[in-house]
């Protein structure tokens, strides 16, 4: 269908959604994406448009690079240019897309629950620096469900299966980074020179 036609059909928000939605199943049919923590109806079809075809990176690094997640020295700053935004290389749509799959992924699957409280807590990130690597551990699943074509499936330390409900009563009780803590990490932030 070319786009002109889609377009005179689109009426509405809803319509529009409705498209979206409908083009998102064409490229994901089993909705593997969309089985990841974090990655909810409006992110998924985001993702999968920019990756098109997962064939295409031969590593679970090489769709990293892509994303932009890791930083090569250039990118990130560094001594001659501190404070400089954490990476300019990748793209910026789905960096944006990971960022917000990372702040949702953490509240809903008790392994990232952990390593973003673990970056938090133990090794003083902060709370970017920690999303950062969240979303490349989201970046590790899409790769993963893609190339295996079955969906993710949330665990808890022992390897089991689990529910929503029960992953975030898990994450209240072992995985919660307090206020103190967020408010310590602010305070630390070295400040930008005009």
């Amino acid at each position: 269908m070319e786009i002109k036609n889609v377009l005179a059909t689109i009426q509405t928000v809803g319509d529009l959604e409705r498209h979206i939605a409908d083009l998102y199943k064409h490229l994901d049919p089993q909705g593997l994406v969309l089985s990841i923590p974090g990655v909810g109806r409006h992110l998924a079809p985001t993702l999968i448009g920019i990756l098109q075809n997962i064939e295409r990176f031969h590593s679970e690094k090489h769709l990293r690079g892509f994303c932009g997640l890791f930083p090569r020295r250039a990118d990130s700053g560094g001594v001659e240019r501190a404070g400089q935004t954490l990476t300019q290389g990748g793209n910026n749509r789905i960096k944006q897309a990971l960022y917000l799959a990372a702040d949702t992924a953490r509240k809903t699957d008790p392994e990232l629950a952990e390593l973003y409280w673990r970056l938090m807590t133990v090794k003083g990130h902060h709370h970017k620096q920690a999303l950062c690597a969240v979303a490349n551990r989201i970046v590790n699943r899409i790769f993963s469900v893609l190339k295996r074509g079955k969906p993710y499936e949330v665990r808890d330390r022992e390897g089991n299966s689990i529910t929503l409900s029960e992953a975030k009563a898990i994450i209240l009780e072992r995985y919660t980074v307090g206020e103190n803590i967020r408010a310590g990490r602010r305070s630390n932030r070295i400040e930008k020179t005009p």
